[in-house]
């Protein structure tokens, strides 16, 4: 489980690379997205309302539940949230990083910070 983010406002917020070349597509789970389990649906159907929400997801882990990806070895506010990077070039020009993907991420990390984005991730198309 991610936060949800709305994609068409990543897309204003962060908008494009210089000749359009790499935009925020979307978020992604880093290092993997949350996993829900029966323990956690249980949980917020016996105590939340049948909301599956923080509260329910953190007070399912005090009672043993785990994220089914990753079996516990991080909490829930452990997994982080990254954008997603879509890349209508190459990540390269050789050994170099391509100048518009450099200027784009310089343009974007003061936000993504802000907004408590891990980092980037990417995206081939």
């Amino acid at each position: 489980m991610s936060k949800h983010y709305d994609t068409d406002k990543l897309q204003e917020r962060y908008g494009k690379s210089e000749h359009g070349n790499f935009f925020v597509r979307e978020t992604i789970g880093v290092p993997h997205s949350y996993c829900i389990g029966p323990a956690h649906v249980a949980e917020a159907s016996d105590h939340h309302g049948g909301m599956l929400g923080t509260a329910a997801i953190e007070a399912a882990e005090k009672h043993g539940a785990k994220c089914c990806t990753c079996r516990g070895k991080l909490k829930f506010h452990e997994h982080e949230t990254a954008l997603l990077v879509e890349c209508q070039e190459e990540l390269k020009n050789g050994s170099e990083v391509n100048p518009e993907l450099h200027a784009y991420l310089l343009q974007c990390k003061a936000m993504a910070e802000e907004d408590g984005f891990a980092g980037f991730a990417f995206i081939r198309v």
